[in-house]
């Protein structure tokens, strides 16, 4: 689906008909592109085509079963780091809403929409330091970012990390087992796209049939 959207906005293809000024027949640029928003799409479908080829390449983890079995601990654990996401999001626009209802000056937290990006940017250490001088000149917005950051940097992310340390060891146990299976599920499923032509000669080429003599030792 992705492929053929691409083909849809393919700068390549709207452009055959207009050889560029330079001669180039696979040219990008011309004006039947060019203003039209078509190079954008193309290029963010682009990267969604990058991120599902490398997300394919996941299946080669079955030759080794401890990074096997870690992927799909990761792939379990993600429930707690949604968990931890909803909560912060909670916390980001309470204290946003809150903020915007005090009387201050302070740009950085002049609506909710804006507040609310200030926090997220502070949680994530994207916040300009520079900023920071006129929070102080503002107590009660002080006081209010310094118990937010209190909540998130000490309780969410520290019970994050416990949460995550707990499921991996209950749930990695279980997940050798899931690893031998995602192997086999794997195998199947390519050998099933194996030729008749192609598996005979594989067979041959085994000599499963010939016998084999049983020296001592």
């Amino acid at each position: 689906t992705v492929l053929a959207l691409m083909c849809t906005q393919e700068p390549i293809f709207h452009c055959a008909a207009e050889v560029g000024g330079n001669g180039d027949l696979f040219t990008q640029r011309c004006p039947s592109v060019e203003g039209t928003g078509r190079q954008d799409a193309y290029s963010a479908l682009s990267m969604i085509a990058l991120l599902l080829y490398w997300g394919l390449l996941l299946d080669l983890t079955i030759f080794s079963m401890r990074i096997s079995a870690y992927t799909l601990v990761c792939g379990r654990v993600l429930s707690e780091l949604g968990l931890f996401l909803g909560g912060l999001c909670f916390l980001v626009l309470a204290f946003s809403s809150s903020i915007g209802a005090l009387k201050h000056k302070s740009k950085d937290f002049s609506d909710i929409p804006k507040g609310a990006l200030s926090l997220l940017e502070i949680t994530l250490g994207m916040f300009p330091t520079e900023h920071f001088m006129s929070i102080q000149k503002e107590v009660p917005v002080l006081i209010a970012v310094s118990l937010f950051i209190i909540i998130v940097t000490v309780l969410l992310l520290n019970l994050l990390v416990a949460q995550l340390n707990g499921a991996y060891h209950a749930i990695y146990a279980d997940m050798v087992g899931y690893a031998r299976l995602n192997r086999g599920t794997i195998i199947v499923s390519t050998l099933a796209g194996v030729s008749d032509k192609r598996w005979d000669r594989f067979l041959f080429a085994l000599k499963l049939e010939e016998k084999m003599e049983f020296n001592e030792g």
